[in-house]
Protein backbone atom coordinates (compact mmCIF):
# COMPACT_ATOMS: atom_id res chain seq x y z
CA UNK A 1 0.00 0.00 0.00
CA UNK A 2 1.20 3.32 -0.67
CA UNK A 3 1.75 5.72 1.90
CA UNK A 4 2.31 9.32 2.76
CA UNK A 5 5.25 10.57 4.35
CA UNK A 6 4.22 12.08 7.93
CA UNK A 7 5.35 14.69 9.42
CA UNK A 8 2.91 14.15 12.63
CA UNK A 9 5.70 14.40 15.38
CA UNK A 10 4.20 13.88 19.32
CA UNK A 11 4.55 16.25 21.67
CA UNK A 12 8.07 14.53 22.84
CA UNK A 13 9.81 13.70 19.42
CA UNK A 14 8.99 17.78 18.65
CA UNK A 15 10.74 18.61 22.39
CA UNK A 16 13.87 16.10 21.64
CA UNK A 17 14.45 18.17 18.28
CA UNK A 18 13.94 21.25 19.72
CA UNK A 19 16.67 20.37 22.30
CA UNK A 20 18.85 19.55 19.40
CA UNK A 21 18.74 23.15 17.48
CA UNK A 22 19.04 24.43 21.13
CA UNK A 23 22.21 22.82 21.98
CA UNK A 24 23.31 22.83 18.60
CA UNK A 25 23.20 26.83 18.55
CA UNK A 26 24.90 27.13 21.72
CA UNK A 27 27.86 25.22 20.23
CA UNK A 28 27.89 26.80 17.35
CA UNK A 29 27.53 30.04 18.29
CA UNK A 30 30.25 29.54 20.61
CA UNK A 31 32.71 27.46 18.66
CA UNK A 32 32.65 29.75 15.20
CA UNK A 33 31.23 33.20 16.05
CA UNK A 34 32.67 34.26 19.21
CA UNK A 35 35.73 36.34 20.10
CA UNK A 36 38.28 34.03 21.62
CA UNK A 37 38.10 35.96 24.97
CA UNK A 38 34.38 34.83 25.19
CA UNK A 39 33.97 32.74 28.87
CA UNK A 40 31.92 29.86 27.19
CA UNK A 41 35.58 29.09 24.92
CA UNK A 42 37.92 29.06 27.71
CA UNK A 43 36.22 26.35 29.43
CA UNK A 44 36.58 22.82 28.60
CA UNK A 45 34.25 20.96 25.85
CA UNK A 46 32.78 18.91 27.97
CA UNK A 47 31.60 21.77 30.61
CA UNK A 48 30.66 23.94 26.98
CA UNK A 49 28.35 20.71 26.02
CA UNK A 50 26.82 20.54 29.58
CA UNK A 51 26.32 24.15 29.45
CA UNK A 52 24.40 24.06 26.03
CA UNK A 53 22.45 20.77 27.09
CA UNK A 54 21.28 22.80 30.32
CA UNK A 55 20.35 26.26 27.79
CA UNK A 56 18.33 23.53 25.93
CA UNK A 57 16.19 22.07 29.32
CA UNK A 58 15.68 25.39 29.95
CA UNK A 59 13.82 26.00 26.64
CA UNK A 60 11.86 22.86 27.02
CA UNK A 61 10.69 24.31 30.71
CA UNK A 62 9.49 27.70 29.33
CA UNK A 63 8.22 26.19 25.67
CA UNK A 64 5.96 23.69 28.14
CA UNK A 65 4.92 26.55 29.93
CA UNK A 66 4.09 28.66 27.34
CA UNK A 67 2.45 25.88 25.44
CA UNK A 68 5.35 25.86 22.36
CA UNK A 69 5.07 22.49 21.70
CA UNK A 70 1.14 22.21 21.35
CA UNK A 71 -0.91 21.21 18.76
CA UNK A 72 -3.31 23.29 17.78
CA UNK A 73 -5.11 24.05 14.52
CA UNK A 74 -5.95 27.48 15.15
CA UNK A 75 -2.26 28.51 16.03
CA UNK A 76 -0.68 31.27 13.38
CA UNK A 77 2.61 31.95 12.37
CA UNK A 78 3.00 35.34 14.54
CA UNK A 79 1.69 33.65 17.55
CA UNK A 80 4.42 30.72 17.35
CA UNK A 81 6.96 32.93 16.86
CA UNK A 82 5.99 35.29 19.69
CA UNK A 83 6.16 31.85 21.72
CA UNK A 84 9.82 30.79 20.22
CA UNK A 85 11.40 33.86 21.03
CA UNK A 86 9.82 34.08 24.31
CA UNK A 87 10.93 30.95 25.29
CA UNK A 88 14.56 31.38 23.64
CA UNK A 89 14.75 34.91 25.55
CA UNK A 90 13.91 33.11 28.97
CA UNK A 91 16.36 29.89 28.63
CA UNK A 92 19.18 32.67 27.38
CA UNK A 93 18.68 34.53 30.63
CA UNK A 94 18.83 31.27 32.54
CA UNK A 95 22.13 29.80 30.45
CA UNK A 96 23.41 33.53 31.91
CA UNK A 97 22.63 32.80 35.24
CA UNK A 98 23.77 29.62 35.32
CA UNK A 99 27.03 30.04 33.74
CA UNK A 100 27.74 32.96 36.08
CA UNK A 101 27.23 30.90 38.84
CA UNK A 102 29.79 28.55 38.17
CA UNK A 103 32.06 30.47 36.10
CA UNK A 104 32.03 33.73 38.11
CA UNK A 105 32.02 35.29 35.14
CA UNK A 106 29.45 36.69 31.88
CA UNK A 107 28.44 35.11 28.65
CA UNK A 108 30.02 38.25 25.95
CA UNK A 109 26.86 40.53 25.17
CA UNK A 110 27.43 39.59 21.52
CA UNK A 111 27.34 36.06 21.97
CA UNK A 112 24.57 36.14 24.08
CA UNK A 113 22.04 37.78 21.63
CA UNK A 114 23.37 35.74 18.91
CA UNK A 115 22.52 32.52 20.93
CA UNK A 116 19.14 33.85 21.72
CA UNK A 117 17.93 34.64 17.57
CA UNK A 118 19.65 31.63 16.33
CA UNK A 119 17.74 29.50 18.45
CA UNK A 120 14.63 31.62 18.63
CA UNK A 121 14.56 31.43 14.97
CA UNK A 122 15.71 28.41 14.31
CA UNK A 123 13.14 26.96 16.67
CA UNK A 124 10.13 28.89 15.37
CA UNK A 125 11.90 27.73 11.50
CA UNK A 126 11.43 23.94 12.64
CA UNK A 127 7.87 24.19 14.05
CA UNK A 128 6.28 26.20 11.46
CA UNK A 129 7.47 24.00 9.00
CA UNK A 130 6.67 20.65 10.81
CA UNK A 131 3.12 22.37 11.21
CA UNK A 132 2.91 22.92 7.43
CA UNK A 133 4.06 20.00 6.50
CA UNK A 134 2.19 18.13 8.92
CA UNK A 135 -1.30 19.65 7.28
CA UNK A 136 -0.07 19.21 3.37
CA UNK A 137 0.26 15.28 4.65
CA UNK A 138 -2.52 14.36 7.43
CA UNK A 139 -2.94 10.36 8.07
CA UNK A 140 -6.32 9.47 6.59
CA UNK A 141 -8.41 7.46 9.17
CA UNK A 142 -11.72 5.76 8.81
CA UNK A 143 -13.31 4.82 11.52
CA UNK A 144 -15.33 1.78 11.02
CA UNK A 145 -18.36 2.23 13.36
CA UNK A 146 -21.72 3.10 13.62
CA UNK A 147 -22.51 7.17 12.41
CA UNK A 148 -23.39 8.20 15.96
CA UNK A 149 -20.38 6.70 17.57
CA UNK A 150 -17.76 7.77 14.17
CA UNK A 151 -19.47 11.28 14.73
CA UNK A 152 -18.04 11.26 18.46
CA UNK A 153 -14.75 9.91 17.62
CA UNK A 154 -14.70 13.11 14.98
CA UNK A 155 -15.96 15.74 17.12
CA UNK A 156 -13.50 14.34 20.24
CA UNK A 157 -10.31 14.93 17.87
CA UNK A 158 -10.73 17.43 15.29
CA UNK A 159 -10.11 20.50 18.19
CA UNK A 160 -7.23 18.60 19.75
CA UNK A 161 -5.11 17.19 16.48
CA UNK A 162 -5.14 18.93 13.08
CA UNK A 163 -3.21 15.87 11.24
CA UNK A 164 -6.66 13.81 9.89
CA UNK A 165 -8.06 13.36 6.87
CA UNK A 166 -11.59 11.44 7.88
CA UNK A 167 -12.51 8.64 4.89
CA UNK A 168 -15.99 8.07 4.76
CA UNK A 169 -16.19 3.92 4.66
CA UNK A 170 -18.52 2.61 1.94
CA UNK A 171 -21.05 -0.34 3.70
CA UNK A 172 -20.14 -0.61 7.27
CA UNK A 173 -21.88 -3.56 7.21
CA UNK A 174 -20.63 -5.75 4.78
CA UNK A 175 -16.90 -4.59 5.04
CA UNK A 176 -17.03 -6.38 8.48
CA UNK A 177 -18.33 -9.69 7.38
CA UNK A 178 -15.92 -9.60 3.91
CA UNK A 179 -12.17 -8.65 4.19
CA UNK A 180 -11.84 -8.23 0.64
CA UNK A 181 -14.43 -5.33 0.18
CA UNK A 182 -12.64 -3.77 3.55
CA UNK A 183 -9.49 -4.40 1.95
CA UNK A 184 -10.27 -2.73 -1.25
CA UNK A 185 -11.87 0.28 0.54
CA UNK A 186 -8.53 1.28 2.52
CA UNK A 187 -6.39 0.68 -0.45
CA UNK A 188 -8.32 3.03 -3.07
CA UNK A 189 -8.36 5.77 0.06
CA UNK A 190 -4.92 4.99 0.80
CA UNK A 191 -6.56 4.52 4.54
CA UNK A 192 -3.74 4.60 7.29
CA UNK A 193 -5.86 4.61 10.71
CA UNK A 194 -8.53 1.64 10.50
CA UNK A 195 -11.02 2.50 14.04
CA UNK A 196 -13.24 -0.56 15.37
CA UNK A 197 -15.19 -1.10 17.93
CA UNK A 198 -13.65 -2.82 21.18
CA UNK A 199 -16.20 -4.19 22.69
CA UNK A 200 -18.14 -7.42 20.90
CA UNK A 201 -15.90 -6.55 18.08
CA UNK A 202 -16.66 -8.63 14.75
CA UNK A 203 -13.31 -8.52 13.14
CA UNK A 204 -11.28 -11.88 13.82
CA UNK A 205 -7.45 -12.14 14.46
CA UNK A 206 -6.76 -13.73 11.08
CA UNK A 207 -8.84 -10.42 9.63
CA UNK A 208 -7.07 -8.05 12.26
CA UNK A 209 -3.56 -9.69 10.48
CA UNK A 210 -4.41 -8.93 7.13
CA UNK A 211 -4.79 -5.36 7.64
CA UNK A 212 -1.73 -4.93 9.32
CA UNK A 213 0.17 -7.06 6.52
CA UNK A 214 -1.42 -4.22 3.93
CA UNK A 215 0.42 -1.30 5.88
CA UNK A 216 -2.95 -0.46 7.78
CA UNK A 217 -2.92 0.68 11.66
CA UNK A 218 -5.87 -0.90 13.18
CA UNK A 219 -6.54 0.78 17.02
CA UNK A 220 -10.07 0.40 18.79
CA UNK A 221 -11.76 3.46 19.10
CA UNK A 222 -11.00 3.48 22.92
CA UNK A 223 -7.22 3.46 22.39
CA UNK A 224 -7.27 6.10 19.60
CA UNK A 225 -9.13 8.31 21.93
CA UNK A 226 -6.83 7.82 24.91
CA UNK A 227 -4.01 8.54 21.94
CA UNK A 228 -4.82 11.19 20.27
CA UNK A 229 -7.21 12.90 22.88
CA UNK A 230 -5.29 11.72 26.23
CA UNK A 231 -8.23 10.89 27.80
CA UNK A 232 -10.45 7.36 28.39
CA UNK A 233 -13.99 7.62 28.09
CA UNK A 234 -15.69 5.07 30.72
CA UNK A 235 -18.32 4.32 28.67
CA UNK A 236 -16.10 2.12 27.14
CA UNK A 237 -14.16 -0.05 30.04
CA UNK A 238 -14.90 -3.10 31.90
CA UNK A 239 -13.66 -5.21 34.42
CA UNK A 240 -10.38 -6.02 32.38
CA UNK A 241 -9.51 -2.94 32.25
CA UNK A 242 -8.93 -2.74 36.19
CA UNK A 243 -6.90 -5.54 35.82
CA UNK A 244 -4.40 -4.10 33.51
CA UNK A 245 -3.91 -0.97 35.40
CA UNK A 246 -0.48 -0.33 36.40
CA UNK A 247 0.05 2.25 39.76
CA UNK A 248 3.56 3.41 39.13
CA UNK A 249 3.10 5.74 41.55
CA UNK A 250 2.00 3.40 44.22
CA UNK A 251 5.33 1.79 44.13
CA UNK A 252 7.00 2.63 47.55
CA UNK A 253 10.11 3.83 45.98
CA UNK A 254 8.64 5.98 43.61
CA UNK A 255 5.34 7.08 46.33
CA UNK A 256 8.60 8.05 48.62
CA UNK A 257 10.48 10.03 45.63
CA UNK A 258 6.72 11.67 45.03
CA UNK A 259 6.23 12.56 48.54
CA UNK A 260 9.94 14.62 48.73
CA UNK A 261 8.49 16.33 45.68
CA UNK A 262 5.41 17.26 47.35
CA UNK A 263 6.78 18.43 50.78
CA UNK A 264 9.44 20.35 48.52
CA UNK A 265 6.88 22.62 46.54
CA UNK A 266 4.10 23.06 48.91
CA UNK A 267 6.60 24.10 51.80
CA UNK A 268 8.22 26.92 49.00
CA UNK A 269 4.67 27.55 47.32
CA UNK A 270 3.47 28.39 51.06
CA UNK A 271 6.64 30.47 51.72
CA UNK A 272 6.36 32.61 48.79
CA UNK A 273 2.60 32.93 48.77
CA UNK A 274 2.72 34.55 52.33
CA UNK A 275 2.73 38.63 51.11
CA UNK A 276 -0.19 36.87 48.68
CA UNK A 277 -2.17 35.48 50.99
CA UNK A 278 -1.88 38.20 53.61
CA UNK A 279 -3.44 40.90 50.85
CA UNK A 280 -5.76 38.69 49.55
CA UNK A 281 -7.36 37.65 53.17
CA UNK A 282 -7.47 41.75 53.71
CA UNK A 283 -9.52 42.27 50.57
CA UNK A 284 -12.36 39.38 51.86
CA UNK A 285 -12.23 41.12 55.11
CA UNK A 286 -12.85 44.44 53.59
CA UNK A 287 -15.44 43.13 51.15
CA UNK A 288 -17.61 40.39 52.77
CA UNK A 289 -15.78 40.12 56.93
CA UNK A 290 -14.56 37.43 58.36
CA UNK A 291 -14.46 34.10 58.08
CA UNK A 292 -11.37 34.16 55.81
CA UNK A 293 -10.35 30.23 55.19
CA UNK A 294 -13.05 27.96 54.37
CA UNK A 295 -12.88 24.18 55.21
CA UNK A 296 -14.70 21.51 53.44
CA UNK A 297 -15.19 17.67 53.67
CA UNK A 298 -13.80 16.26 50.73
CA UNK A 299 -12.87 12.40 49.40
CA UNK A 300 -9.07 11.39 49.41
CA UNK A 301 -7.28 8.36 49.14
CA UNK A 302 -9.50 5.11 49.22
CA UNK A 303 -12.64 7.55 49.72
CA UNK A 304 -10.91 8.86 53.31
CA UNK A 305 -12.33 12.07 53.92
CA UNK A 306 -10.81 14.74 55.09
CA UNK A 307 -10.89 18.60 55.31
CA UNK A 308 -9.25 20.74 52.50
CA UNK A 309 -8.50 24.01 52.86
CA UNK A 310 -9.47 27.28 50.60
CA UNK A 311 -9.70 31.36 50.72
CA UNK A 312 -13.78 31.57 50.84
CA UNK A 313 -14.66 33.01 47.85
CA UNK A 314 -18.78 33.05 48.69
CA UNK A 315 -21.13 35.03 50.19
CA UNK A 316 -21.36 33.34 53.69
CA UNK A 317 -25.25 32.03 53.08
CA UNK A 318 -23.79 30.10 49.58
CA UNK A 319 -24.79 26.89 50.94
CA UNK A 320 -27.89 27.76 53.75
CA UNK A 321 -30.03 25.22 51.21
CA UNK A 322 -27.27 22.55 51.26
CA UNK A 323 -24.71 21.38 49.08
CA UNK A 324 -24.83 22.05 45.38
CA UNK A 325 -22.69 22.35 42.09
CA UNK A 326 -20.29 25.40 41.64
CA UNK A 327 -20.48 26.49 38.03
CA UNK A 328 -18.12 29.14 36.27
CA UNK A 329 -20.16 31.88 37.11
CA UNK A 330 -22.16 31.71 40.01
CA UNK A 331 -23.71 34.36 41.28
CA UNK A 332 -22.55 32.99 44.75
CA UNK A 333 -19.35 34.04 44.17
CA UNK A 334 -18.54 38.02 45.57
CA UNK A 335 -16.15 40.26 43.29
CA UNK A 336 -13.55 39.35 45.22
CA UNK A 337 -14.02 35.91 45.04
CA UNK A 338 -14.32 35.84 41.15
CA UNK A 339 -10.67 37.42 41.08
CA UNK A 340 -9.24 34.76 43.59
CA UNK A 341 -10.67 31.85 41.58
CA UNK A 342 -9.41 32.78 38.22
CA UNK A 343 -5.60 33.54 39.75
CA UNK A 344 -6.51 29.88 41.42
CA UNK A 345 -4.98 32.12 44.90
CA UNK A 346 -8.23 30.96 46.69
CA UNK A 347 -6.47 27.06 46.86
CA UNK A 348 -3.02 28.51 48.35
CA UNK A 349 -4.05 27.05 51.86
CA UNK A 350 -4.16 23.24 50.34
CA UNK A 351 -0.01 23.59 50.31
CA UNK A 352 -1.19 22.22 53.98
CA UNK A 353 -3.70 19.41 52.69
CA UNK A 354 -0.21 18.77 50.61
CA UNK A 355 2.14 19.08 53.78
CA UNK A 356 -0.26 16.80 56.14
CA UNK A 357 -0.54 14.03 53.46
CA UNK A 358 -4.29 14.45 52.47
CA UNK A 359 -2.80 15.56 49.16
CA UNK A 360 -0.43 16.11 46.24
CA UNK A 361 0.39 18.58 43.72
CA UNK A 362 -0.78 16.42 41.13
CA UNK A 363 -3.43 13.96 41.36
CA UNK A 364 -7.45 14.30 40.41
CA UNK A 365 -9.08 17.43 41.76
CA UNK A 366 -11.24 16.12 44.95
CA UNK A 367 -15.13 16.24 44.63
CA UNK A 368 -17.61 16.42 47.54
CA UNK A 369 -18.94 13.23 49.32
CA UNK A 370 -22.52 14.97 49.53
CA UNK A 371 -22.38 15.28 45.25
CA UNK A 372 -20.40 11.81 44.99
CA UNK A 373 -23.07 9.15 45.91
CA UNK A 374 -25.50 10.59 42.94
CA UNK A 375 -21.76 10.44 40.34
CA UNK A 376 -21.43 6.95 41.42
CA UNK A 377 -24.82 5.62 40.68
CA UNK A 378 -24.57 7.11 37.25
CA UNK A 379 -20.70 6.56 36.28
CA UNK A 380 -19.20 3.18 38.56
CA UNK A 381 -15.68 4.54 37.15
CA UNK A 382 -15.73 7.30 39.90
CA UNK A 383 -14.34 5.41 42.62
CA UNK A 384 -11.06 5.11 40.32
CA UNK A 385 -10.46 8.38 41.16
CA UNK A 386 -9.77 7.12 44.70
CA UNK A 387 -6.68 5.10 43.72
CA UNK A 388 -4.15 7.93 43.82
CA UNK A 389 -4.31 10.87 46.22
CA UNK A 390 -6.33 14.51 45.39
CA UNK A 391 -4.39 16.62 43.57
CA UNK A 392 -3.83 20.81 44.22
CA UNK A 393 -4.24 20.75 39.95
CA UNK A 394 -4.46 17.38 37.88
CA UNK A 395 -4.58 16.25 34.15
CA UNK A 396 -8.53 17.33 34.19
CA UNK A 397 -8.58 20.82 35.96
CA UNK A 398 -6.23 21.70 32.65
CA UNK A 399 -7.50 19.82 29.78
CA UNK A 400 -11.62 20.50 30.57
CA UNK A 401 -13.46 23.35 31.95
CA UNK A 402 -14.89 23.28 35.18
CA UNK A 403 -16.93 20.74 36.11
CA UNK A 404 -20.81 22.10 37.27
CA UNK A 405 -23.14 18.69 36.36
CA UNK A 406 -23.12 15.46 35.43
CA UNK A 407 -22.33 15.35 31.60
CA UNK A 408 -19.26 17.36 32.55
CA UNK A 409 -18.25 15.21 35.38
CA UNK A 410 -18.02 12.51 32.76
CA UNK A 411 -16.05 13.95 30.74
CA UNK A 412 -14.22 15.00 34.02
CA UNK A 413 -13.90 11.40 34.47
CA UNK A 414 -12.32 10.44 31.26
CA UNK A 415 -9.37 13.00 31.97
CA UNK A 416 -9.05 11.35 35.10
CA UNK A 417 -8.87 7.80 34.03
CA UNK A 418 -5.91 8.66 31.73
CA UNK A 419 -3.96 10.52 34.39
CA UNK A 420 -4.38 7.25 36.85
CA UNK A 421 -3.15 5.08 34.17
CA UNK A 422 -0.03 7.30 32.54
CA UNK A 423 0.58 8.77 35.71
CA UNK A 424 4.21 9.58 36.03
CA UNK A 425 6.71 12.00 37.06
CA UNK A 426 6.96 13.32 33.00
CA UNK A 427 3.44 13.61 33.16
CA UNK A 428 3.29 15.84 36.80
CA UNK A 429 5.42 17.99 34.98
CA UNK A 430 3.78 18.67 31.84
CA UNK A 431 0.62 19.50 33.94
CA UNK A 432 2.85 21.53 36.61
CA UNK A 433 4.00 23.69 33.27
CA UNK A 434 0.47 23.63 31.92
CA UNK A 435 -1.18 24.84 35.44
CA UNK A 436 1.33 28.01 35.18
CA UNK A 437 0.11 28.35 31.41
CA UNK A 438 -3.17 28.74 32.55
CA UNK A 439 -2.52 30.88 35.70
CA UNK A 440 -0.67 33.19 33.16
CA UNK A 441 -4.37 33.76 30.91
CA UNK A 442 -6.24 33.76 34.72
CA UNK A 443 -8.14 30.21 33.41
CA UNK A 444 -9.75 27.98 36.13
Amino acid sequence: MQVSEHWNLGKMSKMVLCLAICVTSCLVVTLFFSPQSETLLQVSPERLFLYSVVFGFFLLFTGEMVGLFENSIRKIAWKRALQAFFSSGASTLGLLVFVWLIEFDFIGRFAILKIFLSTGLGTFIFLNLLNSFSNRNPWRVMALVDASRRKIIVEETDPNFSGFEWIEPKNISAQKKHLGLLLDDCRENRVEILIIEGKNSEFREAQVMDLLASGVRVMFATDFIETFCRKIPSTDLDHRWLTQLNLKHRDPLLRRIKRLIDLFFSVLGLILSIPVLFLACVAIVVESGFPVFFCQTRSGLLGRPYTLYKLRTMNKQAEKSGAQWATEDDDRITFVGRFLRKARIDEIPQFLNVIKGQMSIVGPRPERPELEQSIQKQLPYWKCRYLLKPGLTGWAQIRFKYASDMESSEEKLAYDLYYIKNASFFLDLEIILSTLRSLTKGSR
